[in-house]
């Protein structure tokens, strides 16, 4: 059965960055070294993710920028694997079902240029695959928090 998800669920899923590498293919490690409130609901985190893939492996930190329920935004601070990365989500409630069931579209932009002419050749073969992979990624993680039950585990 295929469940629709509120626009805080799916927030939510997208904002603990410190489960990324439960879940997200090639992410090997993601850790949440700081989180500071800024504004009413804006939460600035330093992360670090890991990905890696056969002989290839990375770590990099990012600035993670979350207004909840509305966007999660990150701009990654290392420039030693990417010259630019940012990833920007945005989140907006859509009219509910005929059945009742709460439904949120998301905005999914990535912009990235990699430092080395190699990562940026590989990214070129494999980015629409790997794109796609980490968006279903993120919609099974919404149907393993969210139980058709609806019970939110955390």
């Amino acid at each position: 059965m295929k469940k629709n998800f509120s626009q805080q669920q799916v927030y939510d899923v997208v904002a603990n960055v410190d489960n990324y590498y439960q879940f997200i293919p090639f992410c090997n490690h993601s850790r949440v070294y700081s989180s500071k409130s800024h504004q009413q609901d804006q939460i600035i985190m330093q992360a670090e993710l890991g990905v890696g893939f056969k002989l290839f492996e990375e770590k990099y930190m990012s600035t993670v920028t979350c207004q909840q329920p509305h966007m999660v935004k990150a701009v990654s601070a290392d420039a030693s694997l990417f010259k630019e990365l940012v990833t920007t989500w945005q989140f907006h409630p859509h009219a509910s079902l005929s059945n009742g069931q709460p439904r949120c579209m998301v905005d999914f932009n990535i912009s990235f240029e990699f430092a080395s002419p190699l990562h940026a050749q590989a990214s070129n073969v494999f980015f629409d695959q790997v794109s796609q992979m980490m968006m279903k990624a993120f919609i099974d993680r919404c149907h393993q928090v969210y139980s058709v039950s609806s019970v939110k585990l955390s």
